[in-house]
């Protein structure tokens, strides 16, 4: 007997013996049993799920002369054989791709009229059907709306949007999904133990991955492992014959990028490239690798990770070396850069490049510390009456507390020029009486919550309270069209407050009294608003709020 290569010999005979497609197989065995079959089926999916078998197993059960119970063909009457073996009279496979014109379609319309020679039914298989050109499509709609009672159409592509909508709303179609690692794995190895051969779990999961949920893909990988290797499949022929990398390789440059140690992840690179290994193939699998990774940081069940076992125990424990918004940024970065490296001439430097970036990274563990410094530092802030004294020319910080404002005393209008009490006695006294009103704590209060910088200035502010009210009166120097305009807008602020309410009175004047701003702090001021603008807009802080970090408050000297 000739030999059969393993797709070939393996192909299902039944639907329970088809991988992975319970939701097809299933319904149409309900069919089947109940006498609901329709006379036009299109099965859509990837290369190597099943299509063109479960299109043969159906025409069998279709025919069969001795059913199942549960809606199998038997696989021993005369039909049955038949069509398993490719020589029924009344089973008509045609490739899309080869017999695309009108007069193909032409043929199909003139012969299915004609009964079937021996079977229930005449069925015509067309695969690839998408192929065809629209004219062949608009000359079988009639055929497929109202086809002969004893025919049946089963079409199969791999690009089902490339079907006219007028095609396919006279189908009744059925999504083949692509098939899992565990799938693929579990089947290859139930091959090989029929077949008496030796081999590795973790071996056949590899072959599983470069099929890519294809079971004929995986089956070919297979047959060609077993000739190379003497009957033996292991994990050396796959790296041999793939061009994969060692999985040591690839686990020692993801440790060391947690570790962050540059040297052992370039060394671990530069030996893949040595050894013949594909970069782009490397890249690929570490991204696999941190998918894993960072599904059992976040989730902590292995459920969701399709790998041996012994691959799961090491992502349990390389899990642990990082956080999971740690291994969320790698698994983004590694995936950008994948993109250029697999389409690069140059892709052994834009790996190392990318693998010394990435041990570069800062971790969630940097970004706390960072936090923590910056509140001890604000924590330990000036905040009495003599350190404000000695900083009343400095900018205020934006974000800081009330009792680390730097403050400024003022004179009063309307007392003598000289003041026998010491500044530091006047900024106690003023900010004593200011805390303790109601009108001007609202005011500052709501003032505060507009502009942080200014609030802290008019905390110094001279006032006069009494059973009328409480009257503030502001005295500036500032004569520049700046001064002008910013004293338009303090004015308007205090008069948006007050709305003429007569227990709140402001007088607003220029002179050559004590004032709250100088031209000099009005550009220091604009200098630090633009400076914490682009504190905010730096690489660091994006990424600290991608992790879920949030400002509260921005410092700037």
């Amino acid at each position: 007997m000739a030999y059969q290569v393993v797709a070939r010999k393996w192909r299902p005979q039944r639907f329970d013996e088809v991988v992975g497609q319970d939701h097809v197989t299933s319904t149409l065995k309900y069919a089947i049993l109940n006498k609901r079959t329709a006379p036009v089926y299109l099965f859509t999916g990837i290369r190597g799920t099943g299509k063109t078998t479960l299109a043969r197993i159906l025409v069998k059960a279709l025919n069969c002369t001795d059913l199942q119970p549960d809606g199998e063909p038997c696989n021993k009457c005369e039909c049955c054989r038949e069509i398993s073996e490719g020589r029924s009279p009344d089973v008509v496979e045609i490739d899309g791709a080869s017999n695309n014109s009108v007069d193909d379609v032409r043929d199909i319309k003139e012969n299915i009229s004609y009964s079937p020679v021996k079977s229930k039914f005449k069925v015509y298989i067309i695969d690839e059907v998408h192929m065809l050109s629209k004219s062949a499509f608009n000359a079988l709609l009639k055929t497929l709306e109202e086809p002969p009672a004893h025919s049946v159409f089963i079409l199969a592509t791999t690009d089902p949007q490339k079907i006219p909508t007028t095609v396919l709303s006279r189908c009744q179609r059925y999504d083949l999904k692509r098939l899992s690692l565990d799938d693929v794995a579990h089947q290859l190895a139930k091959i090989l133990d029929a077949e008496q051969k030796e081999y590795d779990m973790e071996a056949l999961y590899a072959i599983a991955r470069e099929g890519e949920g294809s079971m004929r893909d995986s089956q070919t990988i297979l047959e060609q492992l077993v000739t190379f290797g003497g009957g033996k499949v292991t994990e050396s022929e796959i790296s041999m014959i793939l061009g994969a990398s060692d999985k040591n390789q690839l686990r020692g440059i993801i440790e060391s990028i947690a570790k962050h140690d540059s040297t052992a992840a370039v060394t671990f690179a530069r030996d893949i490239y040595k050894g013949g290994k594909s970069i782009e193939k490397a890249a690929r699998d570490i991204l696999s690798l941190l998918h894993g990774i960072l599904l059992f940081s976040e989730l902590g069940n292995e459920k969701f990770i399709e790998a041996p076992a012994e691959e799961l125990e090491w992502i349990k424990s390389c899990s642990a070396l990082s956080s999971t918004p740690d291994w969320t940024r790698l698994f983004r970065f590694w995936n950008n850069e994948y993109e250029g490296i697999k389409n690069s001439d140059f892709a052994l430097m834009l790996f190392e490049v990318a693998v010394i970036t990435a041990c570069s990274f800062p971790t969630m563990n940097d970004f706390r510390s960072f936090a923590k410094n910056i509140s001890s530092a604000a924590a330990a802030m000036p905040s009495n009456g003599q350190d404000a004294e000695k900083k009343t020319a400095e900018p205020v910080k934006t974000a800081q507390t009330r009792s680390e404002i730097p403050q400024k005393t003022a004179e009063i209008h309307g007392k003598s020029e000289k003041n026998t009490e010491k500044p530091a006695e006047i900024i106690q006294k003023t900010h004593e009486n200011v805390f303790e009103t109601g009108l001007w704590r609202d005011f500052t209060e709501t003032f505060k919550r507009s502009d942080n910088f200014l609030y802290g200035r008019l905390m110094s502010l001279p006032y006069r309270e009494d059973d009328k009210g409480v009257s503030v009166t502001i005295t500036t120097t500032l004569n520049s069209d700046e001064g002008d305009k910013f004293s338009e807008r303090l004015k308007a602020l205090f008069d948006s407050f007050a709305k003429g309410r007569k227990e709140f009175s402001v007088n607003f004047e220029k002179g050559s009294g004590s004032s709250i701003f100088t031209e000099d702090e009005l550009h220091r001021m604009e200098e630090l608003e633009q400076r914490k603008k682009n504190m905010t807009e730096s690489c660091a802080v994006k990424t600290a709020l991608e992790m879920g970090f949030e400002i509260k408050g921005v410092f700037a000297e």
